[in-house]
């Protein structure tokens, strides 16, 4: 009640007038007369009705107080956050009850241990909660973000607010303050953090956060006077294996890419995905040869397969350098010089590392004048077929030949076939070519046998040719035309006319209908297992050089190819080795089932006279 103090106070002071009055009566005391006694005690009473309004009023100020206590405790009870106060003098430590959610502690348990809160602190923390701590007793307000370890061992993270309570003097002597459990709010930053700067397939830093971590290497850098490489890495053949196999198939071997260079680099470097099947690595604090090192290192990772929808596939990076401060001095034409770079290592057979090639040797302009020229070449005669012989391996004579393109450009000389046949393939001009080299081999084939060499040649087919609808039909035409017999010409296609399976089947059964002789070639770089091969009517399978190079030093390549010659024996597959320089290569083949090869050791390609005089001294039944 409101008056309860006062009416207690006044009530109070009546009870005791009549209890001194029977008083008087009984000891028939005449000190005091009842009617003084009466007007004393009414002159104080509003005395007394002050003196129980001032009880009132504090009874009333407590009871605010406690409620209001209690109201702000509840606020701090089940939000995941918690009221607390340290005496710094007596190093009594007070929480309140919220703490129990948060840390899996009762209260009792943290006031009746100084120290528990810091053994629960995250040890990676533990100095920055003590600057924390530190500014606090400095007299600074504070608040400060660690972790600390709930009693079931559980992470968290807290949000410390922190006031110093000062005594007349300026000293601290106590500490208060909040905390919140922001736990949830930093696995939500961690998860946009994770959206905006890594790749959600790959798990790799993204170019976004590329970009940052190059800016800041680069400006320790230029202070530190030290070089900086950006290496640019593109997938070979990956299309290929994407649209075989389907996105799936890819994205998985994109993962598996992605964690081999990822074990190929320095654990300072970066490792990003640029975007498709390009990588970009930043290596900070190095030189020319540390990154020749680790280019290496990456090329020979990707010797071994990748296991694929149960199946062993084969991709080779092309990779591009740039160097700061040679090659620039800031990230945007570094990039664009890594970038170069791996156009020229693409352009010089894929599957190797470039530098970047300063404006006077400059690639693109080069590229631009080949592709430039290129619908010139076959009016100006530039181009001509070399013909590399193919051997029986037990007798070193040669059974046939392979018909490889050549051009020589009046200015810039021989230019090899791995730099302008992309380059054609992109402009549109590999129909025109791929027509006259067919053209070409079979007239050649003709001039022979009317020298009496009765020799069969094989043309490499490009897979844009041999997706055209009308190309089991041009070949057919051009067999007539010079009166060739069919089983004289053969067709070489890559592994990647498999990316549409049905036409390829139809294409190469019309070519079989035909008579002419069909090979894979480069087999192993794409889809190493012969389950596709089963499907399609061939007739040979070349092995790829890659395999055939390393076949006494690398395990791997050997058992592959142990695996290739006796899985197309089961498939009544000729098996022919590509790249032979070595008398122990043959005996490695030989030894293990393969009979047909071509390489250096027994001839490179030859110009078609050379390759005649060749073969009337080599050839089997000449």
């Amino acid at each position: 009640m409101k008056y309860t103090g006062r009416l207690a106070v006044c009530f109070s002071s009546v009870l005791v007038t009549l209890i001194a009055m029977i008083y008087l009566e009984v000891t028939r005391t005449d000190a005091m007369a009842y009617s003084e006694v009466t007007i004393f005690v009414l002159v104080l009473q509003p005395f007394f009705w002050w003196l129980g309004k001032q009880y009132d009023q504090s009874n009333d100020l407590s009871k605010k107080y406690d409620l209001q206590q209690r109201e702000l405790e509840s606020l701090f009870t089940n939000s995941g956050a918690f009221l607390w106060m340290l005496d710094e003098k007596e190093k009594k430590f007070s929480v309140s009850k919220g703490i129990e959610d948060v840390m899996g502690f009762t209260s009792t348990e943290f006031e009746q241990d100084f120290n528990l809160w810091i053994s629960r602190t995250y040890p990676q923390d533990e100095t920055k909660v003590a600057a924390h701590y530190h500014d606090l007793l400095a007299g600074k307000t504070s608040n400060c973000e660690w972790r600390v370890y709930r009693k079931n061992g559980d992470l968290r993270w807290l949000e410390v607010y922190g006031q110093p309570i000062l005594n007349e003097n300026g000293d601290v002597i106590k500490l208060n303050g909040v905390a919140y459990d922001i736990t949830e709010r930093k696995q939500m930053e961690e998860q946009l953090e994770s959206i905006a700067y890594y790749d959600s397939l790959t798990g790799l830093p993204n170019r976004r956060y590329f970009k940052l971590a190059a800016k800041q290497a680069l400006a320790r850098c230029r202070d530190q006077q030290k070089q900086l490489a950006i290496m640019f890495i593109d997938l070979d053949r990956f299309k290929f294996i994407n649209d075989t196999l389907g996105h799936d198939s890819g994205d998985e071997l994109l993962k598996k890419v992605s964690r081999r260079i990822k074990q190929s680099i320095r654990e300072q470097d970066i490792v990003a995905r640029h975007g498709g099947d390009e990588f970009i690595i930043l290596i900070d604090g190095t030189d020319e040869a540390g990154v020749k090192e680790l280019a290496a290192r990456i090329l020979n990772r990707f010797s071994a397969s990748f296991a694929l929808n149960g199946g062993e596939f084969h991709t080779t990076p092309s990779i591009g350098i740039s160097m700061y401060p040679k090659d620039g001095d800031s990230l945007t034409p570094l990039i664009k010089h890594a970038d170069d770079a791996m156009y020229l290592a693409k352009e010089r057979g894929k599957n190797n590392f470039q530098f970047y090639i300063y404006k006077d040797e400059d690639i693109i302009a080069r590229r631009e004048k080949i592709e430039h020229e290129l619908f010139n070449a076959l009016s100006n005669n530039e181009f001509e077929l070399y013909y590399q012989p193919k051997i029986t391996l037990s007798c070193g004579k040669a059974y046939g030949v392979e018909a490889l393109l050549r051009w020589r450009h009046p200015e810039l000389g021989m230019i090899p076939p791995a730099e302008f046949i992309p380059i054609a393939e992109s402009a549109g001009a590999m129909n025109t070519i791929c027509e006259w080299v067919i053209q070409e081999a079979c007239a050649q084939i003709k001039a022979w046998q009317a020298s009496g060499l009765n020799v069969n040649v094989a043309v490499n087919v490009s897979s844009i040719q041999f997706d055209q609808d009308d190309f089991a039909t041009n070949i057919s035409e051009a067999l007539k035309r010079s009166r060739l017999s069919p089983e004289h010409l053969g067709i070489e296609i890559t592994e990647s006319v498999m990316c549409h399976l049905e036409r390829t089947k139809k294409t190469l059964q019309e070519l079989k209908n035909l008579g002419v002789h069909v090979a894979i070639d480069d087999f192993g770089t794409g889809y190493s297992s012969l389950h596709l091969l089963s499907q399609l009517p061939i007739d040979a399978v070349k092995i790829d050089k890659s395999f055939i190079q390393d076949i006494l030093t690398d395990p791997n390549k050997a058992s592959l190819v142990k695996t290739m010659i006796s899985m197309a024996k089961d498939l009544n597959f000729e098996l022919i080795a590509e790249g032979i320089e070595h008398d122990h290569q043959v005996k490695f083949l030989l030894d293990n089932g393969c009979h047909f090869g071509q390489g250096y050791l027994f001839s490179p390609p030859l110009p078609a006279n050379d390759a005649e005089n060749f073969l009337q001294r080599q050839m089997i039944n000449a």
